[in-house]
């Protein structure tokens, strides 16, 4: 006989196929909906079994028993979802055929045609996001091995992958290269992300691409356009004065030191700031206790010998990327302990933020295969998972030119770049960077049709 979903209402002994989907979370549920016969460890079918009345119809019990392991060891409770398990592997006797569904946390069963059919459910750790990371490049010794890139040329397929160098807490594993070569795609928390780089604290730093319900619509991931951003905010809106290319800044401008105080939020900061805590921070601890502690670079050491402050002022990325053009060198490292913008970190960073939320930095950008040239319309790392199509604020800060601030931009050609068209004030794509636990468990194969999920 054929069985629709929870319904019992044909006859037993229609040779026909039967389907049951469960959706409870606890064998005690599955009881109650399919009345699963279980003894304890063994969850053996018992022998004389009575009719059953429920709201769906009429049939024995025992007709099919669920047995479970977590991490080997025989159970009567299904794990609960959220915390860190998958279903492995599940076999069942008789020529039923059964999955376990890990997105609807439910046993999906085909093909039964006998009573007293056994269904087998291994539950295991999902894999960790930093070892699914890492596994991508080989080991981390096969990672370090292949030294720098060369970053004044635009990625291919043959150079993309994982790369290493270090940052403020040890060695940084980074992705570099095209997005079609790379399976650094993630869901969680209701959006899109693309994975930028393993921390040198093993965290996971993330930047914001989308929402889910956009890759459920599409079966893939976002790659240009809006979607591939919040909004288009100014990073402030005032650009005549040093102080307002910082993330956050101080009330005057006379020294740098003053400038660089962190007192005063960025508009761009404060955006970010509401977004965090509308879609972050006011949803279930299984997503907040994912969220890590992990600086972002505002860069605001100032070029030696780059002119009068308050006038014409360069600072380090400008140093590193116009200066340089010819033989870029992007760090990781962050000089002023003022700009390493952390929560709670007073060893390393500044502890100036209220949330754990930033932008990339102009360096990340360059690390994943955006680099600067003239804005000509070449291509300059156009396929780099990080170019959008889309121009998008870095938090780097650039230049001071005629009381004009200016920070690093990433352009829609896929070109690191800053010019006077793009004054703080200017409306540029807002894409929010978190880290997350090095612990975080997940599944899936990070490609763009199959992205990391969090379990």
């Amino acid at each position: 006989m054929k069985l629709k979903e929870f319904d019992f209402k044909l006859p037993r002994d229609e040779k026909r196929k039967k389907k049951i989907i469960i959706t409870s979370i606890s064998v005690i549920v599955l009881i109650i909906i399919i009345t699963i016969a279980s003894t304890f460890a063994y969850y053996q079918s018992i022998e004389n079994q009575n009719s059953i009345n429920t709201t769906v119809g009429n049939f024995n019990s025992g007709d099919i028993t669920i047995a479970m392991t977590v991490d080997g060891i025989s159970v009567q409770d299904v794990p609960q979802q959220n915390t860190g398990y998958i279903g492995s592997t599940i076999t069942c006797n008789n020529g039923a055929i059964a999955i376990w569904d890990n997105f609807e946390w439910r046993i999906i069963i085909e093909n039964y045609t006998k009573s007293k059919t056994v269904c087998s459910i291994a539950f295991v750790l999902g894999q960790s996001l930093h070892e699914a990371i890492v596994a991508q490049g080989g080991t981390k010794e096969t990672i370090e091995a292949k030294g720098s890139p060369n970053f004044n040329s635009a990625p291919i397929a043959a150079t993309s992958g994982l790369y290493a160098t270090e940052d403020e807490y040890g060695m940084s594993y980074y992705y570099r290269g095209m997005k079609t070569s790379l399976n650094n795609n993630l869901i969680f928390a209701g959006f899109q992300w693309k994975i930028v780089r393993i921390n040198g604290d093993d965290s996971i730093r993330i930047i914001y691409n989308g929402t889910e319900s956009q890759f459920n619509s599409a079966k893939e991931m976002n790659t240009t356009g809006a979607d591939t951003e919040l909004a288009r905010p100014n990073f402030n809106s005032s650009t005549n004065d040093n102080r307002y290319l910082g993330y956050m800044y101080g009330n005057t401008s006379s020294s740098p030191l003053l400038a660089q105080t962190n007192i005063n939020n960025s508009a761009i900061k404060t955006y970010l700031d509401g977004w965090y805590v509308s879609n972050i921070e006011t949803k279930s601890s299984y997503i907040t206790e994912k969220i890590h502690d992990n600086l972002f670079c505002g860069d605001r050491s100032i070029k030696s010998g780059s002119g009068t402050y308050n006038s014409t002022t360069l600072y380090g990325a400008y140093d590193r990327f116009y200066t340089n053009v010819s033989s870029l060198k992007p760090t990781l490292k962050c000089l002023q302990q003022n700009d390493r913008f952390t929560v709670d970190d007073t060893n390393i960073g500044n502890a100036a933020l209220t949330y754990p939320i930033g932008l990339i930095s102009a360096d990340e950008v360059a690390y994943g295969g955006v680099y600067y040239n003239s804005y000509d319309g070449t291509n300059m790392g156009s396929n780099s998972f990080l170019t959008t199509g889309s121009a998008y604020y870095t938090m780097s800060p650039s230049l001071v030119n005629s009381s004009t601030a200016f920070v690093w931009n990433v352009y829609p050609n896929g070109s690191l770049y800053s010019n006077s068209d793009s004054p703080v004030s200017a409306t540029r794509g807002a894409r929010p960077v978190i880290n997350l636990n090095s612990s975080t468990r997940i599944m899936g194969s990070g490609s763009a049709t199959d992205p990391f999920r969090i379990v």
